[in-house]
């Protein structure tokens, strides 16, 4: 009987170990996603600023060709933020894998 409560102790303090290391490698990981996401918006807001820069030297300088449409902007932030149509990648060549 007692080597059974020692065994049942013993189940006891491992399980309770595998919990504590468990829950550390979560909280590990949401502390990563968070700076993931944070990092990830920081991304789109640079890129949003870079596009209205963009937009606005086009609108400017009317001899430019190099225009950036709503559509594209909206299809560049999808990209990034991995919204994009499961279909779009087959319309856009860029989008496609490279060969191995």
């Amino acid at each position: 009987m007692r080597a059974a409560l020692r065994s049942a102790r013993e189940e006891a303090r491992e399980a309770r170990q595998s919990r504590d290391e468990a829950e550390s490698r979560a909280r590990a990981l949401g502390e990563k996603v968070r700076e993931l996401e944070a990092r990830a918006e920081m991304a789109e807001a640079n890129l949003r600023t870079m596009l209205a820069t963009v937009r606005a030297k086009n609108a400017d300088d009317p001899t430019r060709d190099a225009k950036v449409s709503d559509t594209e902007m909206e299809a560049i932030l999808g990209v990034l933020k991995g919204d994009e149509a499961p279909g779009a990648a087959a319309h856009d060549p860029s989008a496609r894998e490279s060969p191995p």
